[in-house]
């Protein structure tokens, strides 16, 4: 049987809870960090060796790559591998199995690639189709894989980082400059990217939340570095496919090099919290402030930094750039 649509139910949901898999194999061209850390949040028991395909030949994003680290160590029944060797395999393949009972497995193949492209936000299609030797297509591919954790990884796949690079005080003149190993530099206008400015005060009075937004946390109860970034509903409302559906992980890159694994939350999709622990949002904005951790964040703070707004750019449906810089 075939499949175009709820994939992921399909795929996962299905064979984890209703046949109690936990054990996955998967080959895919392409994957992302994003969709993995939602997939593990989701499915807390699974085991995961995923295998990409096409990193030898395209490189894989360096943020994905950190992510994949910090993932492997928190989750010991996790093994990512890039494939080291060109061509590279550019099959999607998710083969559930089970140790106990060898001939109790589901395999599904097509062109649903372990993204969140591949099972939200494009037309794809995976079939059911169980065969004896899957294992074969597995086995074939393992003489030319490396562990993610391997130490000379960077010897046999390039990583592509993102920086910023400012070559005037005009925003139109700010790049993305996109730097892989043994590559030029390919520069993309910012200004080419929809983006959206957020503002980080409360505009019509010039003040700045007492308790939500940067000061979420500024409440009893609460760890007091809790902060969100406000997101007005209207314009998710005019907009409604610039930031993903809720609680979706994506993935924000910030104009210091940094990455945030975020999620849109609370109704209208009114804010962007960092997933699990929305203290590492509040961190991240007293350290660039210079405020002290577990202090309120006041205007004038702002003000001194040179900012009170942040720029948001959708460079793909998982992957953002928060500009929040200053030219001094």
């Amino acid at each position: 049987m075939y499949y175009i649509k709820d994939l992921e139910k399909e795929v996962f949901e299905l064979p984890y809870k209703r046949e109690n898999f936990r054990k996955i194999r998967i080959l895919t061209g392409y994957a992302s960090s994003a969709f993995l850390y939602y997939i593990l949040e989701k499915y807390p028991d699974i085991e995961i060796d995923l295998i990409i395909g096409m990193a030898k030949k395209d490189g894989i994003n360096r943020w994905d790559h950190e992510r994949y680290l910090q993932l492997v160590n928190e989750y010991p029944k996790v093994n990512i591998y890039y494939r080291t060797l060109s061509p590279g395999i550019h099959s999607k393949i998710y083969y559930w199995y089970d140790d106990e009972c060898k001939g109790n497995s589901i395999t599904f193949v097509g062109s649903a690639n372990f993204s969140w492209n591949g099972f939200r936000d494009q037309i794809e299609l995976l079939v059911a189709a169980n065969h004896e030797n899957i294992d074969e297509v597995f086995n074939s591919a393992e003489p030319h894989l490396i562990a993610c954790t391997a130490l000379n990884v960077e010897e046999y796949i390039n990583f592509v980082n993102l920086r910023v690079k400012r070559t005037s005080k005009a925003n139109k003149e700010v790049q993305i400059v996109e730097q892989a190993r043994n590559s030029k530099d390919k520069s993309v206008q910012l200004l080419d990217l929809p983006y959206v400015d957020l503002s980080l005060m409360i505009d019509r009075t010039n003040s700045i939340h007492e308790k939500s937004g940067l000061n979420w946390g500024q409440r009893d109860g609460r760890e007091p570095n809790q902060a969100y970034i406000p997101v007005p509903v209207p314009f998710n409302n005019a907009n409604p496919n610039f930031f993903p559906p809720l609680k979706q992980n994506f993935i924000l890159i910030t104009d210091d090099e940094q990455q945030l694994i975020c999620v849109m939350a609370q109704d209208g999709r009114k804010a962007i919290h960092t997933s699990k622990n929305n203290s590492i949002m509040g961190r991240y904005f007293r350290q660039r402030l210079g405020v002290p951790l577990g202090v309120k964040v006041e205007v004038q703070d702002l003000i001194n930094y040179g900012r009170t707004k942040v720029r948001i750019y959708k460079i793909d449906s998982e992957t953002y750039f928060m500009d929040f810089g200053v030219i001094l």
